[in-house]
C-alpha cells in the first residue's frame, strides 16, 4: 500500500502543479476565443437546449457520481480489490484536485449571463474533471473480459459523456472553454495514471488484490 500511496501522491502533485501553471497562464493571457466562443454559444440558446444542458451537466455532479461509484463497488462485491480501490481513489481525487487548483489559480467565473448562477471559482471545471475521470474508469472496469470492439465502444461512450458535460458547462455560461478543456485533460490524466501506474503497485505488493475473488 505504501508504494501505491506514494504513486498517488506523486500523481496528485504532478497534475496539480501542471494544471495550476496552465490555469495561471490562461488567466494572465485571457485568450480572446474564450469570450468569443461563449458569446457565440449564448447567441444560439433555446429552451430545449437549455433543458438538455441542465440534465447533461448533472451527469458530472459529485452528488450523482459519488453514489454511482459506491453502487458499482457494492455490485462488484470486492471481487477485484485493486480495481475497486483505484475507482474509489479516482472518484475522490477527481472531486478534490480541481478544488485545490481553483484556489491556486483563482480565476473568476465568466461575466456573461449564467443560466446557473455560481459564485465559486472557474478553472478547472469540477463537473468536467469528475465526469471525465469517473466515467472513463467505470468504462475500463466494465470492459474487462469483453471483446475489443465492446471495450472500445464503452471507452468511446465515456469520452462522449465527458465531452457532453464540458459542452453543457460552457452552454450554461458557468465556465470558459479553457476551463472545461483543462477539466477533461485533468480528469482523463488522473484516471489513466492512477489506473495504469499506481494500481499495479497494489498488485505487486499483494498479488491477490489483482485476482478475481469468488464470493
Amino acid at each position: 500500500m505504501i508504494a501505491f500511496a506514494l504513486c498517488v501522491l506523486g500523481i496528485v502533485l504532478g497534475l496539480g502543479v501542471l494544471t495550476a501553471i496552465a490555469g495561471i497562464t490562461v488567466r494572465a493571457w485571457a485568450p480572446a476565443f474564450d469570450l468569443q466562443t461563449m458569446q457565440a454559444v449564448a447567441g444560439h440558446r433555446d429552451s430545449t437546449l437549455t433543458s438538455i444542458a441542465g440534465l447533461v451537466s448533472d451527469a458530472g455532479s459529485f452528488a450523482l457520481l459519488a453514489p454511482l461509484s459506491i453502487a458499482l463497488l457494492l455490485l462488484r462485491r470486492w471481487k477485484r480489490p485493486a480495481d475497486d480501490i483505484a475507482l474509489a481513489v479516482i472518484a475522490a481525487g477527481s472531486a478534490l484536485l480541481p478544488i485545490v487548483v481553483k484556489v491556486i489559480v483563482a480565476r473568476p467565473r465568466p461575466s456573461l449571463e449564467q443560466l446557473s448562477a455560481l459564485k465559486s471559482l472557474s478553472f478547472p471545471s469540477e463537473h468536467t474533471t469528475q465526469a471525465a475521470a469517473v466515467y472513463l474508469t467505470i468504462a475500463i472496469l466494465l470492459s474487462k473480459g469483453l471483446e475489443r470492439h465492446w471495450r472500445l465502444l464503452l471507452v468511446a461512450l465515456a469520452v462522449v459523456i465527458g465531452l457532453a458535460v464540458a459542452w453543457s458547462r460552457v452552454y450554461l455560461g458557468v465556465h470558459y472553454p479553457t476551463d472545461v478543456a483543462a477539466g477533461l485533460l485533468l480528469g482523463w490524466g488522473w484516471a489513466l495514471l492512477v489506473f495504469r501506474w499506481a494500481r499495479p503497485k497494489l498488485i505487486e505488493e499483494q498479488p491477490a488484490m489483482g485476482r478475481t475473488t469468488h464470493k
